[in-house]
């Protein structure tokens, strides 16, 4: 149990620093579109507890600012460089899709759809040739699913034998498209089986599964093998913050059911401090003057 609450205190403070970010951006104070993990933090910081960010990087998509945070980025750092504040991650001049925190085992975001995976592969092979002995992670959508780039990506990492960890969040829909229509019906955890990588699917709504998975895997991938996971998580936003909710959540907010399996006291305890913290983040951003020309 106590594994659990130590899931749900690290979601708990993603979902509230996403709320702020949100927030934040109704009010005019984020440069650009602001994309939101909300619905895949059980995932994220279940995968990000087994990895080391001394040695392993990992990297993801426009969605990323919990992945940041899941791997040790400084909070106030990750939310000044989504609000363009010169006290951010690149100086303010990344914003939200770009976020960078290599010293902290975030090698980057992109907001060019799947160009993160083949950038992990990278990381993998100079692992490996440098024996480091840490890892990759890729972080990628069902929307990703179809690039040439991503199948060609798969392929090598059998091909060299690399040690990277391919994590598709499937929530059904590629930014406005579904994915059952985007991938002609097909099965993407077979489909990267059929490439040679160990394949197995991780429900999203579930704390103690996400953790059985996440360590049962990054520690195949840490022995030296190339491995994938598909991810069911919900989006609990639009496609970016603000166009309203396109995707459902029929399996409910993950959060909530993780929520619901510990101590109701414990819960209120862990959000209300999750609250205190991102609030206090917040205002120690915007305190940061704008990004330099």
């Amino acid at each position: 149990m106590a594994d659990l609450e130590n899931l749900y205190h690290q979601a708990a403070f993603i979902r509230a620093f996403e709320e702020r970010i949100a927030a934040a951006s109704d009010a005019g104070l984020c440069p650009g579109l602001v994309h939101l993990c909300c619905g895949a933090e059980l995932v994220e910081t279940s995968i990000c507890q087994f990895l080391d960010s001394a040695k392993d990087q990992v990297t993801g998509s426009h969605r990323s600012h919990g992945l940041a945070l899941a791997m040790g980025a400084d909070p106030i750092a990750v939310a000044a460089e989504i609000l363009g504040r010169a006290r951010g991650l690149s100086g303010g001049r990344g914003g939200t899709q770009h976020l960078i925190a290599p010293e902290s085992g975030f090698l980057c975001s992109t907001g060019i759809v799947g160009a993160q995976v083949p950038i992990a592969l990278g990381a993998a092979l100079s692992a490996k040739v440098r024996g480091t002995g840490g890892i990759a992670v890729s972080f990628f959508g069902d929307g990703a699913a179809n690039q040439g780039a991503v199948l060609e990506t798969l392929n090598m990492a059998v091909a060299l034998k690399l040690p990277v960890l391919f994590v598709l969040e499937n929530n059904g829909i590629g930014q406005t498209t579904s994915s059952e229509y985007a991938s002609g019906g097909a099965d993407l955890c077979a489909r990267a089986a059929s490439f040679g990588l160990r394949a197995e699917k991780m429900d999203g709504y579930d704390g103690a599964a996400c953790l059985k998975i996440a360590k049962k895997l990054v520690a195949y991938v840490r022995a030296g093998h190339p491995a994938f996971i598909e991810a069911s998580v919900p989006r609990l936003t639009g496609h970016y913050h603000s166009v309203g909710q396109e995707a459902g959540a029929a399996g409910g907010d993950p959060l909530e059911l993780l929520g619901r399996m510990l101590a109701a006291d414990k819960v209120t305890a862990i959000h209300t401090e999750a609250v205190h913290k991102a609030s206090t983040v917040m205002t120690e951003a915007l305190k940061s003057p704008g990004a330099a020309a």
